[in-house]
């Protein structure tokens, strides 16, 4: 259903193309309601939902492999109030982002969305790798195979390329922003999980800083 929405927009179905035969004032009118796209919100079959339910079937299915994934992933142990703050935060900000895709359309600018598209299965790809290490690394031990060994959080970096795609894609300004916010909480929680991590694995983790930064590449 998703590659059908796709073949869609770039097969010329545009749904916001200015008409032919315009008078002026019409044209105007047209011009603002295409302005508007950019904050648009409206319940619709070809709407970023068809590209935030594959990232969470794809999430669901991952963790579904590992009973104990859930719990290790949002062991809060040792975390101050403000750190519990960030963390549940952060945790919420992804599921409101999913809910929020129904209401918004995907846009109709060819370049636009293949480019949003292309950001989205490439975040899609990561995240499914970091799944699968973090699966796969038994309790107690510390990530460091496969994307782990160019980031310290590639869970969080792939998860926010995918909302990246998204954005893109639909060239929302609204949803932007709040991926803005999310970002910004998700920062504090990562501190957090990296201050608990530093307590636990000591000299291990110290090291590991040094040679594998935060994000990518030297941030």
């Amino acid at each position: 259903m998703a590659l059908l929405a796709i073949f869609r927009f770039l097969a010329g179905d545009n749904r916001h193309t200015q008409p032919p035969g315009l008078l002026p004032d019409q044209a105007e009118r047209w011009g603002q309601r295409k302005g508007k796209l950019m904050a648009r919100f409206e319940l619709g079959l070809w709407n970023a939902w068809l590209l935030s339910l594959p990232f969470l079937l794809l999430m669901t299915f991952m963790v579904g492999l590992k009973k104990d994934l859930i719990k290790r992933m949002s062991d809060m142990t040792g975390y101050t109030a403000r750190e519990k703050f960030f963390t549940v935060s952060a945790s919420i900000s992804p599921y409101l982002f999913i809910v929020a895709t129904i209401w918004v359309p995907l846009i109709s600018l060819p370049s636009l969305l293949l480019c949003g598209l292309l950001t989205y299965f490439l975040g899609l790809a990561l995240c499914a790798a970091s799944l699968q290490v973090i699966i796969k690394t038994p309790p107690g031990e510390l990530f460091t195979a496969g994307p782990y060994r160019f980031s310290r959080n590639p869970m969080y970096v792939s998860a926010t390329i995918v909302f990246m795609g998204i954005c893109l894609a639909t060239g929302n300004l609204i949803l932007s922003c709040y991926l803005a916010l999310a970002v910004w909480l998700q920062h504090f929680m990562i501190l957090a999980e990296e201050r608990i991590c530093e307590e636990k694995f000591g000299w291990v983790f110290e090291d590991y800083l040094i040679k594998v930064p935060r994000y990518l590449f030297i941030v």
